[in-house]
């Protein structure tokens, strides 16, 4: 089965379904799949089949779905990136990853072929999706396509990562990996169809291209495509508008909404899921979200590029699980805590998180020994510190490479993060090493209030630590800013926030 397969199955079961909502474009899964078969037709005149790369560069769109559907019907490998990268940054991707056809928008395009210059073999497909239902289409070739990569001909998709390394990878993630992690993860979470999702993370992310573009086009159910920023107003405006049932967050989302001072001025009647990732969403807000709105089920969960995407999550009933929890593994994925040695460590140890499932990656391309490093014995090691306790529960605590070493003491930043979001002027916290003459390393702490006006100080939030936090816990710095800074996949950007402490 492939990822277009998907789409065909509902379009054949669901043709006048409207698949979706994009601004004032409605689109059915009928309509849908005509264009995707157009575009797809386009792309294999262009030299797309088994192994070719073909990218898309594209905001949240209709024109993104159907892309992303063409180049799997065309037999080609996606490469999903962010339409927020500069130009310099999506050409090296495309170097990197051997594209040969590029599909953006009219102006994007002629900017992207000045940035390319002539050393590239090239085609750009440029995508317009119509009031009337059409898709308009401009082709520039540049030169020739590159060579078919054989090797590599079962893969379906290529999702470039850093995680909050910096370090560049591109995970190559076939069909069976991504379809098998998309089935177990729907079969957990029973959904009650038909529903309307709410597309408010990137949807190059894998997080959306799982839990939301795969896992809902199965199910035939309608994308409501927010191509803007995020603003939790115009969500909550969509849920009263098209009855939106379910959406995904990542947390500062999940902060805002939160934060909301009057949620009752808003009909949220329909709305019956959020699921919460791409980070650990802290405890205060989660108390928060479970109380102002009852009516909702807001899941943990836990994944990664590597893994396929979702590795946990703290459903059918997340009120079973701890909130702390990103709960348990999903069918077909296993779950261990190892130690420096690889061995297995018992429950309420803390050590690296490892997994073992039918979703995890073929490998990094191009980078074999990385991909050896990273899967042992078919042990995916993820980097990230967590324990499962008695129930099988899994609590994460931070990534491997954040720890503070303080004196010779572990100091995990997500504990002092969790103490500062329950400051009652703090809206969002992120804590980094900073070197240290005497104890190596210390604790800084980069806190944003909830509003400019908050007439806090860091010595209030040192003594608010004090009465929570053991003294060497306690952060040495702390430094006020308007916002995190973030990757594109929304995460916090610590590489910039260490550069910053640098200069503390």
């Amino acid at each position: 089965m492939k990822i277009i397969d998907l789409l065909t199955n509902s379009a054949a079961s669901q043709s006048e379904q409207i698949a979706v909502k994009n601004g004032d474009i409605k689109t059915t899964y009928r309509q849908i799949l005509s264009c995707v078969q157009s575009l797809s037709e386009i792309l294999t005149s262009a030299g797309c089949h088994n192994g070719v790369k073909v990218a898309i560069v594209l905001n949240n769109s209709v024109e993104y779905f159907i892309s992303f559907f063409a180049i799997s019907a065309a037999n080609g490998i996606i490469l999903p990136l962010s339409a927020h990268m500069t130009l310099y940054e999506v050409a090296g991707y495309i170097n990197k990853a051997d594209v040969s056809i590029v599909i953006t928008g009219q102006t994007y395009s002629k900017q992207l072929l000045n940035t390319l210059g002539n050393s590239n073999n090239i085609t750009i497909l440029c995508v317009r999706y119509n009031s009337d239902n059409t898709l308009e289409l401009k082709t520039y070739i540049h030169r020739n396509n590159k060579p078919d990569d054989e090797e590599n001909k079962d893969v379906a998709l290529m999702v470039p990562t850093s995680g909050t390394t910096g370090v560049s990878k591109i995970v190559m993630l076939t069909n069976s990996q991504l379809i098998s992690n998309m089935t177990a993860y729907r079969s957990l979470i029973n959904f009650d169809a038909p529903n309307v999702a709410y597309c408010a993370l990137a949807m190059h992310h894998i997080y959306c291209i799982c839990a939301q573009i795969l896992t809902h086009t199965s199910l035939a159910d309608t994308f409501i495509i927010n191509d803007g920023p995020f603003f939790i107003k115009d969500f909550l405006k969509a849920v009263e508008t098209h009855h939106v049932t379910i959406t995904a967050f990542v947390p500062y989302m999940a902060i805002l909404l939160a934060g909301l001072p009057e949620p009752h001025k808003f009909n949220l009647r329909t709305l019956k899921y959020i699921t919460l990732s791409g980070a650990k969403t802290p405890k205060s807000t989660y108390k928060l979200l479970t109380s102002k709105y009852p009516a909702v089920r807001f899941i943990n969960m836990y994944g990664m590029t590597e893994a396929g995407s979702r590795i946990s999550a703290a459903t059918p009933f997340p009120q079973c699980f701890p909130i702390e929890s990103v709960g348990r593994p999903i069918p077909t994925v296993s779950v261990r805590i190892v130690d420096d040695n690889g061995n297995t460590l018992p429950a309420n140890c803390i050590g690296e998180v490892q997994i073992k499932g039918t979703g995890v990656m073929k490998g990094y391309y191009k980078q074999p020994a990385l991909t050896a490093q990273t899967i042992i014995n078919g042990w995916l090691k993820t980097g990230d510190l967590g324990k499962l306790d008695e129930n099988g529960n899994l609590f994460l605590v931070g990534r491997n490479k954040d720890i503070i070493d303080s004196g010779g003491e572990n100091i995990y930043p997500s504990e002092i993060e969790d103490c500062l979001l329950e400051h009652p002027a703090i809206r969002e916290a992120a804590v980094i090493a900073k070197e240290d003459r005497l104890l190596q390393e210390v604790p800084c702490a980069f806190v944003v209030k909830k509003t400019l006006s908050e007439n806090v100080t860091v010595n209030d939030i040192r003594a608010f630590c004090k009465n929570r936090l053991s003294s060497q816990k306690i952060p040495v710095y702390i430094k006020f800013l308007d916002k995190l800074p973030r990757l594109n996949s929304s995460k916090i950007n610590r590489n910039l926030l260490k550069k910053m402490t640098d200069r503390l």
